[in-house]
């Protein structure tokens, strides 16, 4: 059964639930996070994705609710709103993981945007990273380039996967 997901776009009243989000290891360990954010660095980093809002149409940066319960943050930020680019992520807590959540999270958020405009849309994912590198592929998203030892963790250098995907506008 596929989850039953909301969106919310992104406010600062998410703050709260963006600061331990963003301060878990586990939901940061693939992304461009190096470290647990404080909540100073949760507040700027939140203040950014607020900027990436402005000036568009419509919001496409969600905080994503199942119920009343805060599961995370989803949304296509624009790489180049003039030529129709924006980027997908998705992060979610772990209590999600494993539930279908981050397939349907970046759906709905997709759906969001696809409503808005045609677009071509980039993601990256760490090629170790298999739930989202199934994500990306069930969703249509087709690699597009790999970047060897591109991503640095824990002394470790791993590959990086880019995909992309064009919708249609048509929502």
């Amino acid at each position: 059964m596929t989850p039953v997901l909301t969106l919310e776009p992104l406010s600062r009243a998410h703050l709260p639930e963006a600061a331990a989000l963003w301060a878990d290891p586990a939901v940061i360990r693939y992304t461009n996070i190096a470290a647990p954010c404080t909540a100073a660095e949760a507040a700027e980093r939140l203040d950014r994705l607020l900027d990436f809002q402005r000036g568009l149409p419509a919001p496409t940066i969600f905080a994503v609710r199942e119920g009343a319960a805060f599961r995370g943050l989803a949304g296509c930020p624009p790489v180049d709103a003039s030529a129709g680019t924006y980027g997908l992520f998705y992060q979610l807590l772990p209590v999600c993981w494993g539930r279908g959540l981050g397939l349907a999270a970046a759906q709905a958020a997709l759906r969001q945007l696809d409503r808005l405009m045609p677009a071509l849309v980039l993601a990256d994912t760490v090629a170790e990273n298999t739930a989202s590198v199934r994500i990306l592929e069930r969703l249509g998203f087709v690699r597009a380039a790999v970047h060897p030892g591109a991503f640095c963790r824990e002394g470790r250098a791993l590959d990086i996967w880019d995909y992309t995907c064009r919708l249609s506008g048509e929502g």
